[in-house]
């Protein structure tokens, strides 16, 4: 399987975007349908051992992290293993904490607690998407540049030589191509606006070149009449303008997202101190009073 395959089979930014929000807001709901079920109150029993195993959890997702950086502790199982853990209990421990509070506040010190709880959950969240922009999935492995700038090539001659392509579709692809190459500085940076624009701008494009593609085929069936053959190659050169408008827009946001996952970096620490500080309150709280 070439680059371009390998490529075009991740999702797109913005998919993964709507299905981690997705996710989100089902882990959410359902958190409120148990809460509601059971009627939890952080005061009983079992709401009490449910926010103990809450707090667990979150306390164990420094383990990660330890692991990484404590020399006796690197060899410990595998990395992708040991990232997988982290992503998973950083879902479960605020999940149990939503069920253990039942969506009720009952004291400012557990408002404090749960919402630094909630800002590092969703920094959390933010943070494994950023990750998969600048490495291959969950794995540890980080894309290089040079290989998504291959991609683009491999894609480029795909579409140069793809079978009767139309000539106008393919002009309106590399000159896209070729003016995000000329002006890389525009579509980087920090800020999701350049990205953006971008971006929107690929769809305009991708539509243009779909209606060229269309035109071009309509053309040919008035010719040659309809033919399953013409109908899979309308799908094989639509399918062909997306991945290599997908290739391009990873190359000029690459920089972008190794930015901004840096920045998520310097960010995401001190919330995680502040939420330990926060439930170390809570529970002395809870204890002594």
């Amino acid at each position: 399987m070439n680059t371009t395959t390998l490529r075009s089979a991740e999702p797109a930014p913005w998919r993964h975007g709507l299905t981690v929000a997705a996710g989100v807001l089902l882990g959410v709901a359902s958190a409120w349908q148990v809460g509601r079920w059971a009627d939890l109150d952080a005061g009983s029993d079992a709401g009490y051992w449910i926010g103990v195993a809450g707090g667990l959890a979150m306390l164990a997702l420094f383990l990660y992290p330890m692991r990484k950086r404590v020399r006796w502790m690197r060899g410990w199982g595998n990395t992708r293993a040991w990232f997988i853990a982290h992503m998973l209990l950083g879902l479960a421990g605020p999940w149990l904490v939503l069920v253990h509070c039942n969506f009720r506040i009952g004291s400012i010190n557990a408002a404090v607690a749960l919402l630094s709880m909630l800002v590092v959950a969703g920094s959390g969240i933010v943070g494994r998407y950023l990750y998969v922009q600048v490495h291959h999935g969950l794995t540890q492995r980080r894309t290089e540049l040079a290989e998504l700038r291959q991609s683009v090539q491999s894609s480029h001659q795909a579409l140069t030589h793809a079978a009767s392509f139309p000539p106008e579709a393919a002009t309106r692809l590399l000159d896209f191509e070729h003016a995000v190459e000329d002006a890389p500085h525009r579509h980087s940076g920090a800020s999701p606006w350049p990205m953006l624009r971008l971006w929107w701008r690929s769809r305009g494009v991708l539509r243009a070149t779909r209606r060229e593609i269309d035109r071009h085929c309509r053309q040919v069936e008035r010719d040659q009449g309809r033919t399953r053959a013409l109908r899979e190659l309308r799908q094989e050169w639509r399918a062909l303008a997306a991945r290599h408008l997908a290739a391009v827009l990873r190359v000029a946001h690459f920089a972008s997202w190794e930015r901004l996952f840096s920045l998520w970096h310097v960010l995401h620490l001190p919330f995680v101190y502040l939420m330990v500080i926060c439930a170390l309150v809570h529970v002395f709280a809870v204890h002594a009073y």
